[in-house]
């Protein structure tokens, strides 16, 4: 929306003011108490009483004439009239030159759309009108905040809740989460109190992951494993990437984009996964360096999410680390943007998905997460790659809890054959699901991998697509063709083979 306020700024008309209907700024002008009325049409406009006495001085003649002689004007400027009167007053009618030139015109005026013209366009007339300038670049208009009737929230109606009440119940970072998560740019929010408990939650994940982390303990002398050094990669490559579009959603004015995002990438990448990819076995303890750009990393993300979670981050941040006198995460620079490796995110997403396949066949099959297991894949590019990577092989046999990971060109007898992505991948466990009930899995899964390539072929058989869609998206399509169709023959062979 920038810049673009230019169409509701044409056909403005002025309003009355109606006596006493808002409180605002009271009029500064002041009248003489003269019985004899012979200075009855006099008004004194001046900044304070004092200096109105010193005017009505010197226009009446009377010496001693005093502050008890004058009575102010009792009306006062509306709240909506007040608001031209911004940033004029705060300059002291711009007389404080310096501080004009610094701040004056500002970045972005956030505020809702229902003052458009009774707040917002007055402030840009009096720019115009003083400055001969705009007084902002920008207009953030937020959304309005409704009950569940959808109507708007306000003092008359008596439905707003008790904020002070909310942050008791949920903290003030929860009430802070709540609100913005569920209130997209421009978008109306439906407030409930769920809202608030999903941030609350989320702080208490925060905090479990700290409290984690800094229980572990740490060794000197070992060297960070192969897995460790790829998780970490992965988790800098991941972060950098991330933080290139919170910079985009930045740009735009998404904050409630980016709030979900960090959601996301805490939740789910930084605590579900990568701190289980470093996490050491019971009793045991973590290399040194490993433990170090843990700690980095979870800085840089309390870095990210301070502007959303203020006080929760704040207070991890002098957790993590011994901090001296002026070391607070609120004076820390945002992570700036950094150029990032998508193989090395791609290779180990991957990984995660072939650990979250491995863990489903466990719950199909009965086998319990402590219970090692051996795991054979059929050789082809992707999972030759797989079994030479060290890093990633790592990965998967702690994720995965794997006693042996092998690359075979048939499945062993007696093994369950499952796909993760397009390649075929099977288990030998003891015991397996009966016959129909594997044919009726894998049946199920065949028919999900039809309708894709269905799907898929009929948005490249769309000529208007494949001509004016850029090269790389009908490209990406096309290799999820190529990928769909060998899961279906995967699919087809293992159904086969029973």
């Amino acid at each position: 929306m920038k810049n673009t306020y230019s169409h509701w700024m044409e056909n403005i008309r002025d309003w009355c003011i109606s006596r006493q209907l808002w409180w605002g700024q009271r009029v500064p002008a002041y009248y003489l108490i003269d019985p004899a009325e012979e200075h009855k049409d006099l008004v004194f406009v001046a900044s304070s009483l004092d200096a109105a006495v010193i005017q009505a001085r010197e226009e009446t003649g009377i010496s001693d004439l005093a502050e008890k002689d004058l009575r102010q004007d009792d009306d006062v400027l509306d709240t909506w009239f007040s608001s031209w009167l911004w940033p004029i007053t705060v300059f002291d009618g711009f007389e404080k030159q310096k501080d004009v030139d610094y701040y004056y015109p500002t970045n972005v005026l956030v505020t809702g759309w229902d003052i458009i013209f009774l707040w917002v366009a007055r402030m840009i007339i009096a720019g115009y009108e003083y400055r001969s300038q705009r007084p902002f670049d920008t207009v953030y208009f937020t959304g309005m905040v409704r009950d569940k009737q959808r109507r708007k929230m306000s003092k008359s109606l008596g439905n707003s809740p008790d904020a002070l009440g909310l942050i008791d119940q949920f903290g003030a970072d929860g009430v802070r989460f709540g609100i913005l998560a569920s209130s997209p740019a421009g978008g109306d929010l439906l407030f409930e109190e769920k809202l608030c408990e999903q941030g609350r939650n989320f702080c208490n994940k925060i905090w479990n992951a700290c409290r984690l982390v800094k229980g572990w303990e740490t060794n000197q002398d070992l060297h960070s494993t192969e897995g460790d050094i790829t998780a970490i990669k992965w988790f800098q490559h991941k972060t950098h990437q991330t933080i290139q579009q919170l910079h985009d959603n930045f740009e735009q004015y998404r904050l409630s984009d980016n709030l979900m995002s960090l959601y996301s990438f805490t939740w789910n990448d930084f605590c579900s996964q990568y701190l289980e990819m470093v996490k050491p076995k019971p009793r045991q303890k973590i290399a040194k360096k490993t433990y170090d750009e843990t700690i980095h990393l979870f800085e840089v993300l309390m870095r990210l999410l301070h502007p959303f979670m203020p006080f929760i981050t704040e207070e991890i941040w002098s957790q993590l680390a011994k901090r001296s006198p002026g070391e607070d995460c609120i004076i820390q620079p945002y992570p700036s943007e950094t150029s990032f490796d998508q193989s090395i995110i791609d290779g180990t997403e991957y990984v995660k998905q072939l650990v979250a396949k491995v863990r489903d066949e466990r719950n199909k099959h009965g086998l319990k997460m402590k219970d090692a297991i051996e795991l054979f894949a059929q050789s082809n590019p992707k999972t030759m790659a797989l079994s030479q990577d060290e890093g990633r092989k790592s990965l998967l046999i702690k994720m995965a809890n794997l006693n042996a990971f092998s690359i075979v060109d048939d499945p062993p007898e007696s093994s369950v054959v499952f796909i993760s992505g397009a390649e075929k991948y099977c288990l030998v466990v003891e015991h397996t699901m009966s016959i129909e009930e594997q044919r009726a899995a894998i049946i199920k899964d065949l028919d999900y991998a039809k309708g894709f390539v269905i799907s898929i072929q009929k948005k490249l058989g769309n000529e208007r697509f494949v001509q004016n869609a850029p090269e790389a998206v009908v490209s990406r399509e096309r290799k999820k063709l190529e990928d769909g169709l060998s899961r279906v023959k995967n699919l087809e062979e293992a159904l086969a083979a029973l």
